[in-house]
This record gives structure tokens, C-alpha cells and sequence, in this order.
């Protein structure tokens, strides 16, 4: 038997208080990436439907949120996302210095960086009202429809779309009123919702197997 392969394998093996720093650090890097590429509006070219290109990290940040409160807590998900606000708002103060510090003549990216990164103020601010709101009517309504016990599935199936909704319509009209029509903003609150509806359903496996992974070796997590 080879020992040291085993020895190896046990070293690359992560601990519970070091998933917990990995999940913490791709959440905040969700964040992150999706002020970033909300920027972008995909043409999903199927039924008209268009939406900005943050739905393609949207499980990602659905299965972390899951995650860190099934396994460390409410608390530690309010922590971590705060955390996940600081991350962002320090990526929009660096952006938004590089915008204000001249440039040399012989650079041209000033444009394309300004149509960026003028956004991503903006985008933060949508994506943190949004995301308040969005929450505070889930809970709420998933409060009154658990009141009884008949059809759970279905009723707490309808508060995450009501509340995904709310979040949708908030977030990007905020994000995009001025700059695009109001149809336009309509067509990409429509497809944004039904794209994330899509997304929860895809993503709870994924969740499931993520918790069961954190869970393991938490009683012999350490300091």
C-alpha cells in the first residue's frame, strides 16, 4: 500500500472551517462577477426573450446563499453577506478611480471602459434594494401560506416566485431606466424572472450534495 499517496490525498482533503472560507470566497466573488457581467444583455433568441448576462451566475450564488444558511446559520449568511457588499463596494471604488485618473494619449479603452464601469454604481445599489425587498416579501409570504399545512410544496413554490418577481422588477428597473425602453426593460424582467425560476429548480440538487459536503467532519472542525 502506498502511504504516501494516501498521506497526500488526507493533506488535500479540506477541514470544516476551511469549506466554510472557500464557500465564503466564491460567494463574495459571485457578487463580484455578477455586478460585472449584469452589464451585458443577452439575446436568449428564442421567444424574444432578453435579459442581462448576471442570470448566468445566478446558481451559483443561489447554492452558496442555501448552503451558508443550512450549514452555518442565518447569522453567518447575513455575515457573509456583508461581506459579500464590502467585496463589491470596493471593486466599484477601484473602477470608479481608474475612470477619474487620466490616461496617456496612446490609450484608447477609455470608452469602452467608461460604458462599463459607470454602470456598475448603480447595478450595486439595484442588486442591494432588490435583493432586501426581494427577501423580506419571501419570508413574509412564505410566513402566511405555511400557516396551514395543505399543498407546502406548491404555496412556498409560489412565495419564491412571488419573491423572485419583486427582486426582478426592482432590480432591473433600477438598473436600467433611462438607458433602455420601457419595453425593453419589461421583456428583461419577464425572461430574468423565468430564467430564474428555472435556475432554483435546477440548483436544489446541486444544494442538497453541497450541504451534505459542508456537513461533513463539522464535529471536528476547528478553531
Amino acid at each position: 500500500m502506498n502511504y504516501t499517496k494516501i498521506g497526500e490525498k488526507k493533506s488535500m482533503e479540506l477541514n470544516f472551517t476551511e469549506k466554510r472560507i472557500l464557500i465564503t470566497a466564491f460567494f463574495c466573488m459571485s457578487f463580484t462577477i455578477a455586478n460585472l457581467i449584469t452589464v451585458k444583455i443577452i439575446d436568449i433568441n428564442f421567444l424574444g426573450l432578453q435579459t442581462p448576462a448576471g442570470v448566468l451566475i445566478y446558481p451559483l450564488v443561489y447554492i452558496l446563499t442555501n448552503v451558508i444558511t443550512e450549514v452555518y446559520g442565518e447569522k453567518a449568511a447575513q455575515k457573509t453577506l456583508v461581506l459579500g457588499i464590502a467585496t463589491d463596494v470596493l471593486f466599484v471604488c477601484m473602477t470608479t478611480l481608474i475612470l477619474i485618473l487620466p490616461s496617456p494619449a496612446f490609450f484608447e479603452g477609455d470608452s469602452a471602459l467608461a460604458f462599463v464601469f459607470t454602470q456598475t454604481p448603480r447595478i450595486l445599489i439595484a442588486s442591494y434594494i432588490s435583493y432586501l425587498i426581494g427577501n423580506l416579501v419571501n419570508a413574509r409570504v412564505t410566513t402566511l401560506v405555511n400557516r396551514t399545512e395543505n399543498h407546502l410544496r406548491i404555496k412556498n413554490l409560489g412565495a419564491i416566485a412571488l419573491g423572485e418577481l419583486i427582486d426582478n422588477i426592482i432590480f432591473i428597473a433600477l438598473s436600467f431606466a433611462g438607458i433602455y425602453s420601457i419595453i425593453d426593460i419589461f421583456v428583461m424582467i419577464f425572461s430574468h424572472w423565468i430564467l430564474s425560476l428555472i435556475w432554483n429548480v435546477i440548483a436544489q440538487p446541486a444544494t442538497e450534495r453541497t450541504v451534505i459536503w459542508a456537513k461533513k467532519d463539522e464535529n471536528t472542525a476547528t478553531a
